[in-house]
């Protein structure tokens, strides 16, 4: 398939409309147990969205230090406990570590969450409706 220029020059002014919004300015969110950060996010019009993701999708735990880590598919919620908010950005939990120590580490789910047009996006997965 050959991509015209016109087909390109399309594409490209598209790519406003497809601009995410920051997660902690646009969303309203808690936790539930076991894995999940429920929201109601704001949609490019401006209406309310609730969803629901699934963390596991979205964090991991560094074996090492055992602190909470932005990572695809990480299943951080597997091996940690204790998870709650903290303010708007961060998520605490408590993790072993690679001597089996109990670690109390926060993320700062901001970094890398996005509210794209409603649905909440880390490392290329898509939250569910709620």
């Amino acid at each position: 398939m050959k991509l015209t220029l016109s087909a390109l020059t399309v594409a490209l002014a598209a790519l406003p409309e497809l601009a995410s919004a920051g997660f902690a300015a646009s969303c309203s969110w808690s936790w539930q147990e076991p894995k999940y950060v429920v929201a109601t996010c704001a949609k490019k019009d401006g209406t309310p969205w609730r969803t629901r993701q699934d963390m596991n999708l979205c964090v991991g735990v560094d074996r090492f230090t055992g602190r909470l880590v932005s990572r695809d598919t990480g299943n951080a919620f597997l091996e940690c406990w204790n998870t709650r908010k903290d303010g708007n950005t961060d998520l605490k939990s408590t993790c072993w570590n690679w001597d089996e120590e109990e670690v109390r580490g926060n993320l700062n789910i901001d970094a890398y969450m996005q509210n794209l047009d409603g649905w909440l996006w880390c490392h290329g997965h898509r939250s569910a409706p709620y």
